[in-house]
């Protein structure tokens, strides 16, 4: 139903979790299956970013906020995480965690569920330097 996440009684969250390697047919693939219905928040590793750097599609804003890596407009070529948040969890009860890296992103979100932080990492086979 649509008022599924607007419910003042629920106090869950459902998320979906990718890592598209930056290919636009797993972009359009996850737009196409990513309910906003079921699912409140996408945490996307090696996103496909169009050719000025954003995340985007027709319908994309119509049903998600999407959240870059706190120096994404300084690099946006090193981003390898976003996050999508359904518009209809109220900015009120969520803020972006400032994370000084390409590759981790959070975000904190309180609730009936009480107060949560989400991180979403991408962690390249090739080293283990994401978090030092």
């Amino acid at each position: 139903s649509s008022t599924t996440n607007n419910s003042p009684n629920r106090a869950d969250l459902k998320i979906w979790q990718q890592n598209l390697r930056k290919s636009q047919g797993a972009w359009e693939h996850l737009l196409r299956n990513l309910d906003p219905d079921l699912y409140d928040i996408a945490c996307i590793q090696e996103p496909y970013l169009n050719p000025v750097k954003f995340a985007n599609a027709s319908n994309l804003g119509r049903y998600w906020d999407v959240i870059y890596p706190t120096n994404h407009h300084a690099s946006p070529d090193r981003t390898q995480t976003i996050i999508l948040i359904n518009k209809r969890l109220s900015k009120t009860k969520w803020r972006a965690i400032n994370v000084n890296s390409p590759n981790i992103m959070a975000i904190e979100l309180s609730g009936l569920f009480g107060r949560v932080r989400i991180y979403n990492v991408h962690n390249p086979c090739d080293h283990d330097n994401v978090l030092h």
